[in-house]
């Protein structure tokens, strides 16, 4: 691990011990590349991937959508996405998994007999956030998504958890469609605890996020207008989508975004990237560009597949044994 990336890591963890009221979630990265490329717009999946962007979204799912991201940023910084939806009778379940994950961190200390530092051990940093979600109709174009949210985070001696919940709408008027999305509603608390230490504990707050975005359609582009709210902060976003009439399999993107970094410094980021749809595979692409000099560029891969079993029989909660591919990672989130 390079000098600079190892002094911006352990910002980033001092900001989680000593800040205790500066939690930042690791999806505002973007659940998967086609939401980079826009810029991050929450709302526009239509896709497993919308249960960290906007959970009233898996309205479009019907049948098995599957997406998965993974990403490595500043050479050192590895994301991983994972998202399940299933369709029911009862409304659409989804499970959702998003780490962060840095490894082979120095420990280190002052030799008493050299005055020099000396490192004692190594060790890996990781964030993890894992979510519920279900999705039901309220009527033809009004659609409610709500996820249950599941924070851990560990480094050295460290571990800390915590949970929240999400609301999301979607409303589908005649020109246009309104999304909202508010995180951690319930604007709930990260708590810490050290192995080593029993007495040490610290709290840290989950703010509320509330996004607002637009879907507007005009010949063969998408327009997503966004703003968000995140901690006092108004941070607006843009993205376009241009969907070719010749090439109808081949969907072009471009954003722009305003966010905050871990010392709630604003920066700018520019995107652009596509989408190929074979059958029922969407391959997603980002390119991203930033004012922040330590991620200046970056690309990012994702793919969303949605498909069907052959002997599924039923569209129950458990209509068929395919119904187990949601039982492991529900189990899971519900033990995280």
């Amino acid at each position: 691990m390079s000098l600079i990336n190892t002094i911006v890591v352990m910002i980033l963890i001092l900001t989680h011990v000593i800040y205790a009221n500066n939690f930042s979630s690791i999806s505002d990265l973007g659940a998967s590349a086609q939401a980079i490329s826009l810029g991050n717009i929450q709302g526009a999946s239509r896709s497993a991937d919308a249960i960290f962007s906007n959970p009233a979204g898996l309205y479009k799912v019907r049948n098995y959508s599957v997406s998965l991201f993974q990403a490595t940023v500043m050479n050192e910084i590895n994301y991983l996405n994972m998202s399940l939806c299933k369709r029911t009778k009862y409304g659409n379940i989804g499970v959702g998994y998003y780490s962060a994950s840095v490894g082979d961190i120095p420990f280190t200390a002052i030799d008493p007999d050299t005055a020099e530092f000396i490192v004692q051990d190594m060790y890996s940093y990781k964030n993890q956030v894992a979510k519920i979600a279900y999705q039901t109709k309220i009527s033809r174009r009004f659609h409610l998504g709500i996820n249950y949210t599941k924070y851990k985070i560990s480094f050295h001696d460290i571990t800390a958890s915590g949970y929240g919940f999400d609301i999301g709408i979607l409303k589908i008027f005649r020109y246009f469609t309104l999304s909202t999305f508010l995180q951690n509603v319930n604007q709930g608390s990260i708590n810490y605890q050290s192995s080593s230490d029993s007495d040490y504990t610290a709290t840290e707050k989950i703010p509320l996020s509330i996004s607002s975005s637009l879907r507007i359609s005009i010949a063969d582009f998408i327009l997503y207008p966004q703003i968000k709210l995140y901690d006092n902060n108004f941070l607006p976003s843009f993205g376009i989508n241009y969907n070719p009439r010749f090439i109808p399999f081949l969907k072009f993107n471009a954003g722009y975004r305003q966010l905050l970094d871990y010392a709630y410094q604003k920066h700018d980021k520019a995107s652009f990237g596509l989408d190929l749809k074979l059958s029922s595979i969407v391959f997603h692409y980002a390119y991203e560009r930033s004012d922040y000099t330590l991620a200046d560029h970056t690309s990012y891969f994702s793919f969303t597949y949605n498909f069907k079993f052959n002997n599924s029989k039923s569209t129950g909660l458990i209509g068929s044994s395919s119904s187990a591919l949601l039982l492991l990672p529900f189990l899971y989130v519900l033990t995280l």
